[in-house]
Formats: structure tokens, C-alpha cells, sequence
């Protein structure tokens, strides 16, 4: 495994190197608030300077901390961008996840140098690679797609770094039909879009995915894994509608409370995802009755609700909203996952959820 080191930065203060992080989160921030304003609110040239701006301050600090393999990505996706206020390159949603990815991706590496020394040559080479690819594209219309081929190798990126890391009880393999992959990949969309327009972490839905399957993977009886991945990713489709609520608290409430129901309606216009619709609708209900949108009590909640339920649980309350990086409040996060043994959850449940957390958390250890 290659990987490259700045050397100049290493030797800088720590004060310095901690100001430049914050820095570059502040930045990432405005850069991901602007995306979202497009996305929901629409284009604008204005927008587009504001981008610009937020990336180029962001690569002029990198440069001045000797962080030359890096800025070599930055400012390709700078020169993307100004394409765009230049008019020769024509704004895509794909661009829009890619910018978000990519910085993303950037920041990643540099937490690497920064707590290592090093980070690795490969994920490097793809951002560059793929930007440079995508920028030299004569044909504007092909570069989109450019665009959703770079987001796929990121994550085919990633997934290949965690079967390095260990972990073939980690890797649980779902097998799609056809119709089924066309499908999971427009929620996979809808899901990341989602997101991001509600302040989560472009993370979020994939670890809450997999540990839905490591659950499942758990029990004597599992769900269907196929139905269960849809779930994971359309679960919060309802929460769309709070976007609209501005300042309206009532609204706001009044809306988190129908999520489910919207959700799985919105889940049920694509076929062959019944079961999946029921976990969405109901993936809010407690064991013990309590829960909503319609009260229901133990065995009329579907077993793959509760496992959604408890991925969300976990998930949020160990990465939050930001998701940036992993927390030491994992332990406290599995404390109160079993507090709900009996109200939330049922025991038998409750024992699968943690003999997955055992394998994640001996994974990291590893």
C-alpha cells in the first residue's frame, strides 16, 4: 500500500496545524450549505462566486501549510467550479454530491497527516485522477456522468479499504435482481440528497445500512436483506416535508410525527417493496405501544423495523449530525440502546445488536 507524506506541514506547530483543520471545517460547511442552496432553492451565478470563493480560500490555506498533494486536487475542483461561473460547464446535481465527496475525501486525508505523518497514495490519485478526467472532457454533456463514475469508485474506495482492515465478518453481501439495483441506487440518491439538506453527514445512510445487515446477520431468523436495505435508505424520505416548515414549530412537529407515514408512502409508489414499506411505516412504533404513528405493540411491529430503529439509535447517537469522526460516547450509545429492553426493543433483538457492536467495535480495535 503506497502512501505520501508533507513533511513541512508535520514539522509545523500544533496550534497552527489545529487552526488550519478548523479552518477547513469552517469552509467545508460553507461550501455544503451553498450546495444544499442550490439543490433545494435553486441555480444561481451567485451562488456559484460564493462556492468558488469558499474553495479557493479553502486550497490557499492547504498551500500555505505545504500541503501540495492536496491542493493539487483542490484546485481542480476550483477549476471545475469556475468552469461553471465561466459558462462552458453546466452545474449537475452529480457535481454537486462530488464537490461535497470530494472535500469530504480531502479532509479525511488530512486527519491522516495530521495524526499519522502519512495517509494513503491511493484515494489521492482517484480524486485527482477523476477531477483531471472530468475537467479535459471536451463534451460537456458527458461530464456528468464522469462525475457519477468518480462518486462510485469513491465508495467502491472505501469499501475495499474496510475488507483490508479486517473484516470479513463485517462484509455482509446483499444480492439485488436487476430491477432491485436500478432501484436501491435512486434511493441510495434520495437518501444521500436528503441528507445533506437536513445537516447529517453524506455518511449517515451507509452506517446505518450496515449495521442494519450486521443485526440482521445476527438472528436465527433474519429479514430479508434486500427489503432491509431499501428501508435503511428510505426510512427518513417523510423528513423531506420539514424542509418546509421554515420557523413553524408546530408544523415541524406535526411533520416528524407523519414522517413514516409519508416515507413509506413515498416508498410504496416503486413495486416489490412491501415489506420494506412496512419497516419504513413502522420503524417509529415501541415495543411497548408507545411509539407512533399508530401505537402498535410488540409482534404487530415488524422484526425489521426494530433493527432500522436501533441502527438509527446507535448511529446518531455516536456520530451525530456532523458525523466527522468517530466519538468515545459508543459505549454510552450501546447503554441506551438496552435501557430500552422491553419498552423500545425486545430482549432477543437487543442480544443480535450486540453481538454486531462487539464485531464493529473489535474491528476498530483492530
Amino acid at each position: 500500500m503506497s502512501h505520501f507524506a508533507c513533511k513541512e506541514f508535520s514539522s509545523l506547530e500544533k496550534e497552527l496545524k489545529d487552526d488550519l483543520l478548523e479552518c477547513y471545517v469552517e469552509a467545508q460547511q460553507e461550501i455544503e450549505e451553498i450546495i444544499n442552496s442550490i439543490e433545494s432553492d435553486g441555480f444561481s451565478f451567485d451562488k456559484l462566486d460564493e462556492l468558488f470563493r469558499s474553495l479557493h480560500s479553502m486550497k490557499g490555506n492547504c498551500s500555505v501549510c505545504f500541503l501540495d498533494p492536496l491542493v493539487g486536487v483542490l484546485h481542480k475542483l476550483e477549476e471545475i467550479v469556475d468552469g461553471m461561473r465561466g459558462g462552458y460547464i453546466q452545474y449537475h446535481q452529480h457535481f454537486g454530491d462530488l464537490i461535497n465527496v470530494v472535500i469530504d475525501k480531502v479532509h479525511a486525508l488530512l486527519k491522516d497527516i495530521y495524526q499519522s505523518h502519512v495517509a494513503e497514495s491511493a484515494l489521492r490519485d482517484l480524486l485527482q485522477q477523476g477531477l483531471d478526467n472530468i475537467y479535459a472532457q471536451e463534451e460537456d454533456a458527458e461530464r456528468p456522468e464522469l462525475a457519477a463514475k468518480l462518486l462510485r469508485q469513491c465508495s467502491n474506495q472505501v469499501m475495499e479499504e474496510e475488507k483490508k482492515d479486517d473484516t470479513s465478518s463485517l462484509i455482509i453481501t446483499v444480492e439485488f435482481t436487476e430491477q432491485q439495483q436500478v432501484d436501491i441506487d435512486l434511493f441510495a440518491g434520495f437518501s444521500h440528497k436528503l441528507n445533506r439538506l437536513l445537516g447529517y453527514s453524506s455518511e449517515r445512510s451507509e452506517r446505518i445500512l450496515k449495521l442494519c445487515q450486521l443485526i440482521n446477520a445476527e438472528l436465527r431468523e433474519p429479514v430479508d436483506p434486500c427489503q432491509l436495505s431499501a428501508a435503511a435508505y428510505m426510512h427518513n424520505m417523510g423528513m423531506a416535508v420539514i424542509l418546509n416548515c421554515k420557523d413553524d414549530e408546530e408544523a415541524k412537529k406535526e411533520a416528524t410525527k407523519n414522517h413514516p407515514m409519508v416515507g413509506a408512502k413515498l416508498l410504496s409508489k416503486h413495486d416489490g417493496w412491501e415489506d420494506a414499506v412496512d419497516i419504513v411505516k413502522a420503524h417509529k412504533e415501541r415495543f411497548d405501544g408507545t411509539g407512533y404513528p399508530e401505537g402498535l405493540v410488540g409482534p404487530l411491529i415488524p422484526q425489521g423495523a426494530f433493527i432500522l430503529s436501533m441502527a438509527v439509535m446507535f448511529i446518531d447517537s455516536v456520530w451525530g449530525k456532523s458525523g466527522s469522526e468517530y466519538n468515545k460516547s459508543a459505549m454510552r450509545a450501546v447503554q441506551s440502546v438496552n435501557f430500552e429492553s422491553g419498552k423500545g426493543f425486545p430482549q432477543h433483538l437487543l442480544e443480535s445488536f450486540n453481538a454486531a457492536i462487539r464485531k464493529v467495535l473489535v474491528a476498530k480495535r483492530k
